[in-house]
């Protein structure tokens, strides 16, 4: 199991190996006769794209990473969401010493994350949520992609999209709806959902208040966390 928190992540790149001598004393000599073109800055993502590290964000409205882990060898058992909560965040990390799961801080508070069978319970905290069963491969190797997600109030939603893997929500505030080809759920604050790995769906939030929420996607690694899903739109309204 690994774990990455999105606050200590240094992003590195691939060092280039060592080309032959003499092409780098020509390719220097011909760099200092050519003029020098400044590259346009590559634009930064939106902070609603659910891309950005907590760490990086520079406003409070967004979807940011919290945390990565990388999950393999899943066992058999039907597998849940446990989300617990502590008084500060090295309650958080003590728990998960002994207990397992990933330690974060969102939305003022410190929390312990882990995918596991229902009967998994750390020796401290409190207990906030059970969101399950999400339904998983065996034999794949998952990554757990924990998000916050602060959206002001206002018109707007998600476009149609699908994930390689269940999403879940545990919603703080706000109000939160959710349609898919099946059903449609509205959430309100202290509840959770769970949307199956390739189903389409749509989410919209309240026009009158800020909904606040931890968010799950449990992604096959293998594939690209979201896509955008063009074989479905939604024909009902969101209940109000």
């Amino acid at each position: 199991m690994v774990v990455i928190c999105l606050g200590r992540i240094e992003y590195e790149q691939e060092n280039m190996r060592q080309t032959a001598s003499l092409f780098i004393v020509s390719t220097f000599a011909g760099a200092l006769a050519a003029p020098v073109h400044a590259q346009p800055a590559a634009p930064k993502p939106s902070p609603f794209t659910c891309t950005v590290p907590v760490s990086e964000r520079t406003q409070e409205a967004g979807c940011y990473i919290i945390a990565l882990e990388t999950l393999k060898n899943l066992p058999a058992k039907p597998l849940f969401w446990h989300i617990y909560s502590y008084r500060d965040i090295d309650a958080a990390t003590h728990a998960k010493r002994i207990s397992g799961g990933t330690a974060v801080e969102s939305l003022g508070r410190a929390w312990l994350f882990n995918i596991a069978p229902a009967g998994w319970k750390p020796k401290e905290g409190k207990r906030e949520a059970l969101i399950g069963p999400l339904n998983v491969v065996r034999g794949k190797t998952y990554l757990a992609r924990y998000m916050e997600s602060v959206i002001p109030p206002g018109p707007g939603g998600t476009p149609v999209h699908r994930h390689p893997g269940p999403e879940a929500w545990y919603l703080l505030a706000g109000i939160q709806c959710i349609r898919t080809p099946d059903k449609t759920i509205l959430l309100h604050a202290g509840e959770t959902a769970f949307v199956d790995g390739g189903v389409p769906m749509t989410l919209t939030h309240s026009e009158s208040e800020t909904r606040r929420a931890l968010v799950l996607v449990l992604q096959d690694s293998s594939q690209p966390w979201m896509t955008k899903a063009n074989d479905w739109r939604p024909d009902t309204q969101c209940p109000e």
